[in-house]
């Protein structure tokens, strides 16, 4: 027995690692999970939410009511907290360099009432406060601070609910002094369910993610946009499956969810929107063993790679669990086995960048065969897993140049090959999405894009003997 409890004292030790991977502290106690992870850059700290009552350090237990505070070393509270009980914070967020909170969560505000689902933190005195006026409960639906990254608006989202006397709504405006209602709500029909995600603002629109019954005519809607004067749906989806996180980069949105191509979704899981086009990103990601299951939960992005975490084992055609990255031609899994409590694939909830480095949190049990509970920290440096050979790829040496000639018409080129044979072309956009293949038995090939968004394509072409051609266009 003795040599038992050494044994498990060395593997809980501070520097608790696998080879690529690094655990902080040892967990939450009970069958609860930290599901959020924040980044603070202002108080530098590693701020986690979720389901628990205690965390666990080496040495002590912190009581944190479902939130806490990792500093590099050790776990402690983040305030003076909530309601003595187990609820839930989903996440946090900085808006006008003040830390909010939000979540299924209750407290007390000054007079006495229960206040449900958001806060403010004061970081004179720690202790949370209402915004300005109490979110009553448990009348309320509304639990949610949205976009998770706000510039100069934040909204107040979740199921019908009513804040400072104003009508029920599930969106109401936030300016950091005073909630206000948002007019283009109004013009969504009334509905038993109406639910809303995240609010946002992309090239001019404003987009919502939600379960509402459509405002443009009949059936239901998931993802719609605002135009200035009305409702329009957003191009290209034709889905009901909901979007769990969203990310602008580069002019791009990118979504991920529980979307897949097969039901009328963009992509698999995760997928790329100029405004008016989709691209899947190499064909996305997928949970084989249970395909319906399977589910993108988070969006981030570390040294110009999109990463995504939730629950799949596939990304492209890669091998992975739970987490994977995106370079703009390929998906690539992390080096390590990230598996549950039970010895199976564990479902990832969130990501975090601090310190430059990188940290996940959800079910976690072992890595590598290691007991880490729940929240890890990246020290793989640049090992990587397996790598998809789905995209557009790197090769070892410079392509032949395909010989390729504009036409008249916008969009519309001539291909030239070296000889007749049976060439096969294909033509990639810039996010490494396939857009055309095309077949031809001679030595030229119109090709016609003029359909296509602008921007930059690749096209590639191979007879099945000789060495690939390829060639870089641009389509105005």
């Amino acid at each position: 027995m003795k040599s038992l409890m050494v044994i498990a004292a060395v593997l809980w030790g501070t520097a608790v690692s696998a080879q690529y991977w690094r655990a902080l502290g040892r967990g939450t106690i009970g069958p609860t999970e930290i599901q959020t992870l924040y980044g603070d850059s202002i108080s530098d700290r590693l701020l986690a939410g979720g389901t628990f009552t205690y965390i666990k350090n080496d040495n002590d237990t912190v009581l944190g009511m479902g939130q806490a505070a990792w500093n590099g070393s050790r776990w402690d509270s983040i305030a003076h907290r909530i309601a003595p009980s187990v609820l839930q914070t989903f996440w946090f967020l900085r808006f006008q360099g003040r830390l909010y909170s939000c979540g299924n969560y209750l407290f007390y505000d000054a007079d006495g009432n229960v206040n449900l689902g958001f806060a403010r933190l004061n970081e004179e005195t720690q202790y949370w406060e209402t915004l300005e006026c109490t979110n009553p409960f448990p009348e309320s639906g509304l639990r949610t601070l949205v976009p998770k990254e706000p510039d100069t608006t934040l909204y107040a989202t979740g199921y019908m609910g009513s804040v400072c006397g104003y009508p029920q709504s599930c969106v109401f405006r936030y300016d950091g002094s005073a909630f206000h209602i948002w007019e283009p709500f109004n013009q969504i029909p009334d509905g038993n369910d109406n639910y809303v995600g995240t609010v946002f603002d992309f090239k001019g629109k404003t987009y919502m993610t939600c379960s509402l019954p459509d405002p443009t005519g009949p059936g239901f809607v998931s993802f719609i946009r605002w135009n200035g004067s009305s409702w329009e749906h957003v191009p290209g989806w034709n889905t009901l499956s909901p979007i769990k996180d969203i990310s602008i980069h580069n002019d791009t949105l990118y979504v991920a969810g529980t979307f897949s191509l097969a039901d009328g979704g963009p992509g698999n899981l995760v997928a790329a929107f100029d405004g008016e086009n989709w691209s899947d990103l190499g064909e996305g990601l997928s949970y084989p063993p249970v395909p319906m299951s399977g589910a993108a939960l988070d969006l981030e992005w570390w040294h110009n790679d999109l990463l995504a975490c939730g629950r799949f084992t596939k990304a492209g055609n890669a091998d992975c669990t739970g987490i994977a990255k995106w370079d703009g031609h390929k998906w690539c899994g992390f080096a390590g086995v990230i598996n549950d409590a039970y010895g199976n694939n564990a479902r990832l909830t969130d990501m975090a960048i601090w310190r430059d480095s990188l940290y996940v949190c959800g079910g976690i049990g072992s890595i590598d065969g290691v007991p880490v509970r729940q929240v890890a920290q990246w020290i793989g440096g640049d090992a990587v897993g397996e790598c998809s050979t789905v995209g557009i790829h790197e090769v070892a040496a410079p392509l032949a140049e395909l010989a390729v000639t504009p036409l008249a018409d916008p969009g519309q080129w001539t291909i030239h090959f070296p000889h007749a044979a049976n060439w096969t072309l294909e033509v990639y956009d810039a996010a490494g999405q396939q857009v055309l293949s095309q077949q031809s038995n001679g030595v030229n090939m119109e090709v016609d894009l003029s359909k296509a968004a602008s921007g930059i394509y690749m096209f590639r072409a191979v007879n099945g003997t000789d060495a690939l051609l390829s060639a870089k266009v641009v389509r105005p």
